[in-house]
């Protein structure tokens, strides 16, 4: 009965209510969006009074439809193309003042161009899904590496998982421990624990970017917690340049995670050794163990030995 008051108290509330229609566009962002609303429930309920519980939920309840919103917004230039800003602003029942910002979002994200008085799907994008969904050939590897990830991690662990789609794709596997303690960044990970009562989850509170939190609040926040094992999901390893990632907000919070861990291991593509991105993390030795899949060149294998760098596959990681 109490959750379902502060429920009904939250919908009454909430100026975004009547925007739940719209979330039946994607049936999972809702229901994702309700198990998440009472997780949060369910862990404030008994530590403050009802003023204070439905304050955070209908916090929760905004990130979570800014996300679904941008995801509609993805759909509907996917499937026609072109839209109007009051055409999205009426279909998301927000202010153009809103749907601009989104836009613009979108727009520095390569997805769309802005034109007068709505958007285009950017020209060169010859298929728009890839910017959801890895390849064929990555998603197997992301795959091979979190099943290792998994056998890495032992019940009652305290570990962080940064945000990427290797490590949610293991977050799914880790709902399988029991009494594990777990930090992320990531919006997606957190949902995946969050049907998981046997395991704790630690959100950390920052600036909301797509589907992952940063900033200096995030980095603030990593200061309080101490991390048996740190698993980061970085976009290139090389010799020449190290560890690289596709932010400075991400390279900035994986630096001071670093700092708060007894163990960090990174994890990577074998296709993305070699590879490069724009923001630096460090050197290769920031990390105690590399896991990526089975299809590494022996080159990278030598080098990472020579450096005394533990590497993990999923040829490997039965034999450890």
């Amino acid at each position: 009965m109490f959750f379902l008051f502060l429920f009904c108290v939250f919908c009454i509330l909430s100026p975004s209510f009547s925007l739940v229609n719209s979330f039946f566009l994607s049936a999972y962002g809702f229901v994702s969006v309700l198990i998440f609303f009472f997780q949060i429930l369910n862990i404030c309920a008994f530590s403050c009074s009802i003023k204070e519980a439905v304050k955070i939920a209908k916090v929760v309840y905004n990130v979570m439809f800014a996300i679904e919103r941008i995801k509609i917004i993805k759909d509907y230039l996917t499937k026609d193309k072109h839209v109007s800003v009051a055409k999205l602003s009426s279909l998301l029942n927000v202010t153009e003042v809103t749907i601009r910002r989104d836009l613009e979002k979108l727009e520095s994200e390569g997805f769309l161009k802005r034109a007068h008085g709505g958007a285009v799907l950017n020209a060169e994008l010859d298929e728009p899904i890839l910017l959801e969904e890895p390849s064929a050939d990555h998603a197997h590897q992301m795959t091979e590496i979190a099943d290792t990830i998994f056998h890495l991690v032992s019940d009652n662990d305290i570990i962080m998982l940064t945000d990427g789609p290797t490590n949610q794709k293991a977050a799914r596997l880790l709902t399988r421990k029991k009494n594990l303690t777990v930090l992320t960044n990531d919006l997606r990970i957190a949902l995946e624990f969050s049907a998981s009562p046997s395991n704790k989850l630690i959100l950390l509170g920052g600036d909301l970017d797509d589907c992952a939190v940063y900033g200096q609040l995030a980095i603030n926040n990593m200061q309080n917690f101490s991390l048996n094992h740190l698993i980061v999901e970085v976009e290139g390893i090389s010799k020449k340049t190290g560890v690289t990632v596709s932010s400075i907000s991400k390279a900035s919070l994986i630096q001071q995670a670093c700092k708060m861990a007894q163990t960090v291991s990174v994890v990577c593509l074998a296709d993305h050794f070699g590879a490069k991105s724009f923001y630096r993390v460090g050197d290769l030795d920031i990390a105690d163990k590399i896991i990526t899949n089975s299809t590494l060149n022996d080159a990278y294998k030598d080098y990472l030995f020579d450096l005394n760098i533990q590497l993990y596959t999923s040829v490997n990681i039965y034999e450890e």
